[in-house]
C-alpha cells in the first residue's frame, strides 16, 4: 500500500513502535531519529480537529522517544568507558 493510502493518523506509530521495539543497538538511534520526525510532521499538518483526539498519545510517544533516547546515551556512555579501561 502506498504512503499516501495510509491515513495520517497513521503514518507515525509504525515508526514509533518500530523504535520502541529495536534489541539492536546500532540500530536505534535512526530509529528514534525517524519516529520522532514522523510524530512532528503529523502534528505540524495535522488538523485541529483530528489532532485534539490524538494530541495526549503524541506527547505520551515524544517523550517516551526521548527517554528511550537517554537511555540509549546513558548506555553507549557507560560502554565507551568499561571499553576505555580494558584497552587502557
Amino acid at each position: 500500500m502506498p504512503n499516501d493510502a495510509i491515513p495520517q493518523t497513521l503514518n507515525w506509530k509504525e515508526p514509533y513502535q518500530l523504535a520502541m521495539l529495536e534489541m539492536d543497538a546500532r540500530k536505534l538511534p535512526l530509529l528514534i531519529d525517524r519516529a520522532n520526525e514522523a510524530i512532528l510532521d503529523r502534528i505540524e499538518n495535522g488538523d485541529a480537529r483530528s489532532l485534539k483526539s490524538e494530541i495526549h498519545l503524541l506527547n505520551d510517544a515524544l517523550n517516551n522517544l526521548r527517554l528511550l533516547r537517554r537511555e540509549y546515551e546513558q548506555a553507549f556512555q557507560e560502554y565507551r568507558k568499561l571499553r576505555n579501561r580494558k584497552s587502557g
